[in-house]
């Protein structure tokens, strides 16, 4: 999930760089939920070996709280529309 959300972040940031306002399509409830919330919520301990992650995690929450985007989130139907191609043959 914080992979998830850190790849919508990311999206939302260029797409906005851009001017676009391209939907983004995610199979993870959890990742619109944090994006909306502006905010992780995760048992995922912070020690030094997630360190990095957490920076990466600190610095989305912190675009999110600071910047507005007009693309929609939205959640991809994998019962209807099959895996999400970047997931296809991981899960």
């Amino acid at each position: 999930n914080i992979g998830e959300f850190l790849g919508i972040v990311h999206g939302l940031a260029l797409l906005k760089q851009q001017g676009k306002t391209t939907p983004i399509y995610t199979d993870s409830k959890t990742a619109i939920a944090w994006v909306r919330n502006k905010k992780v919520k995760t048992n995922l301990e912070r020690n030094a070996r997630t360190a990095y992650l957490f920076e990466l995690v600190d610095r989305a929450e912190k675009w999110l709280k600071e910047n507005s985007y007009k693309n929609p989130i939205l959640k991809w139907e994998t019962e209807s529309w099959g895996e999400i191609p970047a997931d296809f043959g991981r899960k």
